[in-house]
């Protein structure tokens, strides 16, 4: 098995990462959820774009291929997705206040395994960035 690499998500990457979280929501919820409300999660959960857009979302792979993504925020939304019918709020993060956050973790249910890897959690918890000013 090849080594675990990762970067940074780009906007060519948006459609793959969203079909990666619908899996995971679909896939990896069922055996905490009933199958309303794993529905019922693709309307809080799902991709920002905004992280994205902002060079905070990573991409872990094997082989070519998305294993898992998430990413960290200098903005003030919680979670959700671009779709989500939770509020948006992008107002950036006071960094003398208010610490970056985690946001927007997946795994695709290919490499659930995974999840219990040392270096796979590393790689999910990339370093934060730096708050711009």
């Amino acid at each position: 098995m090849s080594e675990l690499t990762h970067r940074l998500a780009t906007p060519e990457d948006l459609e793959a990462l969203r079909n990666v979280m619908r899996r995971s929501i679909d896939k990896l919820q069922g055996s905490f959820l009933n199958s309303k409300q794993v529905r019922a999660s693709h309307k809080v959960m799902g991709l920002d774009t905004q992280l994205v857009e902002d060079g905070t979302y990573f991409i872990v792979e094997r082989d070519g291929h998305i294993a898992g993504c998430g990413g960290w925020s200098w903005r003030s939304t919680l979670y959700g997705g671009d779709a989500s019918i939770v509020s948006r709020e992008p107002r950036a993060l006071d960094p003398a206040s208010e610490p970056a956050r985690i946001r927007a973790m997946y795994t695709d249910p290919e490499f659930a395994e995974l999840r219990k890897d040392a270096r796979f959690t590393e790689l999910m918890k990339a370093k934060p960035p730096a708050i711009p000013e």
